[in-house]
């Protein structure tokens, strides 16, 4: 996880203090209670949140006040990352352990067999320890309670079972930190925060001062003890060292901080009135010898803001999280202790953070595309959402300011396969997991007093111009208006629903996204098709950075619904943390459907696009890493190529030069691998702490290997009855071909299933190497589009194709009679024309797609970066020869049409017949 250091001096003085709420002023209170009145969804969310409420409400003020604990108890991320339950022995791993902070305080529960422990009376033993100032001191504590008060009997063997005095349970060499992960995610998530947050809720909506109360009591004596926490000191993560937060861990200090001090805003007009509360905490603090007296509501203020606010300001190292989630809790502190008087020192925050967070194509370069990526967008708009309904206008202004911003949120748009999924590139997902749903804006119905995040994209639709972020609230709310925004707040629910109903009407449903490059974060997604028919490729052109891993052209493909090249997805880590073996086995290169050399892992590096063109019968893509492989070259091509409505294929060159061992990898979706044309036999496994095994190669013929994957529609995601499938073509020259099985885990990360999948591999050998891989794959419904491939002979220019070109060229045909001639020149050969004999076409340009008909007439021509092309009584001749230049046309009675690149044709001629274009 990436960590950033930054200083802001702020400074702040009493006066500075707002009275009321900044982030629900009165006139959002009432248009909350407005929309109360009239909406059945906003009356539903109002009971939903006083409900929430209940149980504090039945607690007493002392008792509120216990709640909260010192530090003197090392509080652990997990009871066991990889761990079982001591009774039933089945497997317990990360968060699963069940916790239920009020109606079971102080236990944890196994998921199967329902045990609950630790099998001692810890509240008693907790409560014998409480110092003077009421905090638990270990030390104080009366250990002869340390039984299980199931089994009391001195004699009994069961009397030690599952008995935790705070350190955990002990078995052997085996530790249960019960206690430890019951105070995060029970005693402080559940009933502390949970309690201050629910309270402060249940206030908002209903205007009753006992809510605020009771939320004061709560938010005063966590504050007293807050600054004592520092998990980096104090915790204990995967079984080893932690790093930095406050009671939680770094990621999660940040957002509870930025949720403790919304609290205190929400209550604050009421705490301040509240005498009752003055007098039972300056009780409170002359009975337990607290240094803040509280005899004033000035005193309280003063520890809630000292404690919660100032001391995360101050403390910055306790709250880092993802970029830029820090600074939305740095910003949001900021205003809450002097908002609008301290706006300088706010837009100090928020003006660099909005340049950092959109310069890598409008996101902050972090990888895990569904995960870490989105996550930190997802805090810019939540933290938007808010500013936005205390000044309207404020958004309009931030993209005016930052015209970036409108990229950071149609990032995940363009990104977007088929509703369905995102490219899983870092530390995201699962194998072959759907994501459908938009994930750059929280999109939830029942918000409470979050922004709901449907109105932020009408006012991106309305403030940017683009339809498309209306498209995707109307597709979230299941393609209807109905009940939009969902945002209690909303000062105009009518008004958001007429704008959305409006885009849809001029624009239709669904937002209109072809092929994208996304330079600067090194993904290119080819797209085609459409409704059930859509596909989409996509290539990733980098290795390593913040959450990302050693994938440097790493090839995916969407089709059919389905994901046909998946991604492991996010590291197993419930098999013993972030450092052991299979958790890293997902992070490694062999782990990619890309090359491995040398058997090395890739080192962070960033590629380079050096061919791209989006057309209607050739969309492209080229990129080069050779710093990630530390080579002399590394570079994919990828060539998405229609053959109708329901079908593509995708044409495959990888060179690379340097090493000694080239293997490519390849894997496809849950199901079985077929392999012909080649007879196989065992080989060593890979090594290198892979999680592969069952290695069989051999050398590939001339004529080249099919690879037939059968799909085992496990996620059911196909239509009853219908068979889907992956044709893989491996045409590379010199080469032992193979299958192997690889490891990989089932159900995320608080799962255990295991499976071993099929993997194809594609190897070459020699001193100081030099392979192209070429490939074709075909996705399919069970009946295939192509009949046959081969590679065809090529000479340059009158001489043969040297050693080390790269150049290659293919012959597909097709079940109906048509010819495709894809011809992919190496750009690193020396220049040239190059030419096809038994195709009668010679190419002097960077890449095309030729289609002849049985009769050997062109039918359609796709051609990138030309200069000249002959082929079959056609030539056509180019003003330019850049790689991002595409010229397409169509030959229909005789006569040729072009479709794509007007203005880059000097020059067609066809048969007999010459015509001059039109300038």
């Amino acid at each position: 996880m990436l960590l950033t250091m930054f200083v802001i001096p702020i400074v702040w003085s009493p006066a500075q203090t707002p009275t009321g709420s900044v982030f629900l002023p009165e006139r959002l209170v009432q248009a909350a209670r407005a929309n109360i009145a009239r909406y059945d969804w906003a009356r539903q969310s109002r009971d939903r949140i006083v409900e929430r409420a209940a149980p504090w409400m039945r607690m007493s003020d002392d008792e509120l006040w216990s709640l909260m604990f010192g530090n003197t108890i090392k509080r652990s991320w997990m009871v066991w990352s990889n761990g079982f339950c001591p009774a039933c022995k089945r497997a317990v791993p990360m968060y699963t352990w069940e916790m239920d902070a009020l109606n079971l305080p102080w236990k944890v529960r196994c998921p199967h067999c329902k045990e609950i422990f630790p099998k001692n009376d810890f509240v008693r033993f907790y409560r014998s320890g409480l110092d003077e100032h009421g905090v638990f001191d270990p030390k104080r504590a009366d250990r002869s309670l340390l039984y299980n008060t199931e089994h009391p009997d001195p004699g009994d063997p069961l009397r030690s079972f599952g008995v935790d005095d705070g350190e955990g349970y002990v078995e052997g060499d085996k530790r249960w930190r019960f206690i430890g992960a019951y105070l995060i995610y029970g005693q402080w998530k559940q009933a502390i925060l949970g309690g201050i947050r629910s309270l402060a809720d249940a206030y908002t909506v209903t205007g009753d001062p006992a809510y605020a109360h009771r939320a004061g009591v709560l938010l005063d004596r966590v504050a007293d003890l807050y600054p004592s926490h520092d998990f980096g000191q104090q915790g204990v993560m995967y079984e080893g060292p932690p790093m930095a937060g406050y009671v939680s861990t770094w990621h999660d200090a940040c957002e509870e901080t930025r949720q403790l001090a919304l609290a205190y805003d929400q209550v604050r007009d009421a705490l301040a009135r509240d005498e009752k509360l003055v007098r039972f905490l300056s009780e409170k603090a002359a009975r337990y010898r607290l240094e803040n007296p509280k005899r004033t509501w000035a005193d309280v203020c003063r520890n809630i803001e000292d404690g919660i606010l100032r001391h995360p300001l101050e403390h910055r190292e306790r709250i880092y999280s993802n970029y830029p989630r820090t600074e939305i809790t740095l910003a949001t502190l900021t205003m809450v202790l002097g908002w609008p008087g301290n706006r300088q020192e706010v837009f100090a925050i928020l003006d660099p953070m909005l340049e950092k967070a959109t310069a890598v194509d409008g996101v902050t370069g972090e990888k895990g595309l569904a995960g870490y990526s989105a996550f930190t967008v997802q805090g810019v708009a939540l933290f938007l959402g808010q500013i936005s309904r205390i000044e309207p206008t404020l958004l309009r202004e931030l993209l005016q300011r930052h015209p970036r911003l409108r990229d950071m949120f149609r990032f995940h748009i363009d990104t977007w396969c088929l509703g369905k999924y995102y490219p899983q590139t870092g530390d995201t997902g699962g194998y072959a997991s759907l994501v459908p749903r938009y994930v750059g804006v929280p999109l939830r119905k029942d918000a409470g007093m979050e922004p709901s995040g449907y109105d932020l994209l009408v006012r991106l639709a309305k403030d940017t111009g683009d339809p498309a972020f209306a498209q995707v609230a109307y597709l979230a709310n299941e393609r209807t208006v109905a009940g939009l925004p969902y945002d209690l707040f909303c000062t105009d629910p009518a008004a958001v629903q007429r704008e959305v109903a409006s885009v849809v009407r001029r624009f239709g449903p669904e937002p209109k996204v072809g092929s994208v490059n996304k330079e600067k974060w090194c993904l290119a997604i080819l797209r085609s098709g459409a409704g059930a028919d859509a596909r989409a490729v996509w290539l990733d052109y980098d290795a390593g950075g913040a959450h990302g891993h050693a994938d440097a052209l790493n090839l995916g493909m969407f089709a059919f619904g389905l994901d046909l090249l998946p991604e492991l997805g996010y590291p197993p880590v419930q098999f013993g943390g972030w450092g052991s073996p299979r958790a890293r086995w997902y992070t490694v290169t062999a782990a990619h459907n890309t090359v491995v050399v040398d058997r090395q892992n890739q080192e962070k590096a960033s590629g380079v696009c050096t061919l791209w063109c989006d057309g209607r019968g050739l969309r492209a893509v080229r990129a080069a890493c050779p710093q990630a492989a530390r080579v002399r070259r590394y570079e994919r091509t990828i060539a998405l190529c229609d053959v109708g409505p329901q079908s593509a294929y995708v044409v495959d060159v990888f060179r690379v030069a340097g090493g000694s061992e080239h293997v490519k990898f390849q894997q496809s979706h849950f199901g079985t691998l077929a392999l012909k044309g080649v007879e196989l036999a065992v080989e060593p496994d890979f090594g290198q702490e892979t999680q592969m095994r069952a290695f069989r190669l051999g050398r590939v013929s001339t004529d080249g290997a099919v690879a037939d994957w059968t799909v085992q529609d496990r996620l059911k995601l196909l239509p009853e009855g219908a068979t889907a499938g992956l044709r893989h073509y491996e045409l590379t020259e010199g080469a032992e071909v193979g299958t192997c099985e690889g490891w990989i885990a089932i159900g995320g990360y608080n799962a255990t299933e295991e499976l071993w999948i099929p993997r194809l591999v594609v190897r070459r050998r020699g001193q100081d190497l030099m392979s192209t891989f070429v490939a074709v794959l075909e996705p399919h419904l069970g009946t295939q589009a192509i009949r046959t491939v081969r590679r065809l002979r090529m000479v340059r220019s009158g001489a043969g194709i040297t050693p080390g070109d790269g150049t290659c060229a293919l012959e597909i045909r097709r079940a109906n009679g048509l010819r495709d001639i894809v011809v992919v020149p190496d750009p690193e050969a020396p220049k040239g024309t190059v030419t096809v004999p038994e195709a009668e076409l010679s190419l002097d340009g960077d890449l095309c797609r030729v289609t002849l008909d049985a009769g050997g007439q062109v039918r359609f021509v796709s051609a990138v970066g030309c200069s000249e092309l002959r082929v079959a009584g056609l030539r056509l001749r180019g003003t330019t020869r850049d790689s991002r230049t595409l010229i397409e046309l169509e030959v229909a009675g005789g006569r040729p049409r072009i479709l794509t690149g007007k203005s880059a044709v000097a020059e067609v001629h066809y048969v007999v017949r010459s015509w001059q274009l039109d300038r």
